[in-house]
């Protein structure tokens, strides 16, 4: 539990024992407003090539190009991480970093930033290159949430192991799987009960949750069951309407929007004061799209909208026009 950046999360009250052992990363994040691509980063990434880095005019698909890789922001990217790394291990020689672990392309319950793609592409392929084990944690991102069966496929870049969970069933019953390569997973093999990876728990590969994983996954690369699959089962059409996107993130109320596969998520502006997750700001709007039956969970002052692979545009549509309708009101 203390593997993890300082958050609302880990704060006296949820976790009186934290006290944050790791190397944490401020990531650049992707984002759009006022109807263009915005790139942010930290101040430790603020170089000028970076603030000029022409994101205006990009779209998803240049977003995730591997071109990318070979452009000057790569390096920028890539010297950062290499020097954080090596500062990391000079400043604290009697420690090991075990392992990267992040969410791939969407912090979620950390406010719906979208990482730059880039980036992260860029830190996972350097933790490798050093033998740093890449964990990804896909128990949100994962099974068709972004557009993609994995979030990994968007990066275009596979990690050592993977967790993944939620809509892995479809959403119906409680389920949970990891994946490992043959490396990793070899680790744990051996003639002695020793060397095994010794957890468990009542419920592990249980029949009806393994059911129906196997179920929703069929479903869902089947074109005849989900008209939003594409024609070579690898991607989802696009399910909320850029138009109406790019309208909302135009609003004077909203500060950013990030729209991918089932998600569409938006933060509200605010003051510094009531900014966050402990922020109640987006309470009226949440409780005003209730009453139109549009139910947007807030973490904050973001709220964020989440449909199944399989439903309709048209449904995202609808209720994308009553958000619109609400935010005129803030």
């Amino acid at each position: 539990m203390e593997a993890q950046a300082p958050s609302p999360y880990t704060g006296f009250l949820q976790q009186p024992w934290y006290t944050g052992r790791g190397l944490f990363l401020d990531p650049p994040t992707v984002f759009y407003n006022k109807e263009k691509w915005n790139l942010h980063v930290p101040d430790a990434l603020a170089y000028a090539e970076l603030q000029n880095s022409g994101a205006e005019e990009w779209c998803y698909e240049a977003i995730f190009s591997t071109k990318r890789d070979d452009t000057c922001q790569a390096t920028l990217y890539r010297d950062y991480i290499s020097q954080q790394l090596s500062q990391f291990s000079t400043s604290y020689p009697a420690v090991h970093i075990a392992a990267l672990i992040t969410e791939p392309v969407i912090h979620a319950a950390g406010g719906m930033h979208m990482i730059d793609p880039l980036f992260q592409r860029v830190l996972v392929k350097e933790c490798q290159r050093r033998g740093m084990p890449v964990i990804f944690d896909e128990v949100f991102t994962g099974f068709w949430r972004l557009g993609a069966e994995s979030a990994a496929e968007l990066l275009g870049c596979m990690p050592d192991i993977a967790c993944y969970a939620k809509l892995l069933t479809g959403g119906v019953v409680p389920l949970a799987a990891t994946l490992a390569t043959n490396s990793v997973f070899e680790a744990f093999e051996g003639k002695s009960k020793i060397f095994a990876l010794l957890h468990g728990h009542s419920y592990s590969g249980y029949a009806v949750g393994c059911a129906a994983a196997v179920k929703a996954m069929q479903w869902f690369k089947d074109p005849q069951m989900n008209l939003n699959i594409s024609s070579n089962g690898n991607r989802l059409m696009e399910l909320w309407d850029n138009k109406l996107v790019s309208k909302i993130s135009a609003k004077s109320a909203v500060s950013r929007v990030v729209a991918l596969g089932t998600v569409c998520a938006l933060e509200l502006k605010a003051d510094d004061a009531d900014i966050g997750y402990g922020s109640l700001l987006a309470s009226s709007i949440v409780q005003k799209l209730r009453n139109d039956g549009v139910y947007m969970r807030p973490l904050g002052n973001v709220i964020y909208l989440m449909c199944g692979p399989a439903t309709p545009a048209t449904v995202c549509s609808t209720i994308l026009d009553k958000v619109c309708q609400r935010l005129d009101e803030c």
